[in-house]
């Protein structure tokens, strides 16, 4: 992930260690930038795939520009 406010590039298990003092650690929908501590909402599972493939689908497009 990478966070709008500072520009940090994380992950999701970093942002959890950031997050457990708080009760609402658990059931919370929200990912806190390790740097800055700006809450981010976490990506839905679906859109992480979706993403996956279209970037895959991207590079391969682009891939094949360059050849011609």
């Amino acid at each position: 992930m990478k966070c709008p406010l500072c520009g940090n590039e994380f992950d999701e298990n970093a942002a959890a260690s950031s997050c457990e003092g708080c009760v609402m650690a658990k059931k919370c929908r929200m990912v806190k930038c390790p740097n800055c501590g700006y809450e981010i909402p976490k990506e839905p599972e679906w859109m992480k795939k979706i993403s996956r493939r279209l970037s895959v689908v991207g590079r391969r497009l682009l891939g094949k520009n360059r050849l011609e």
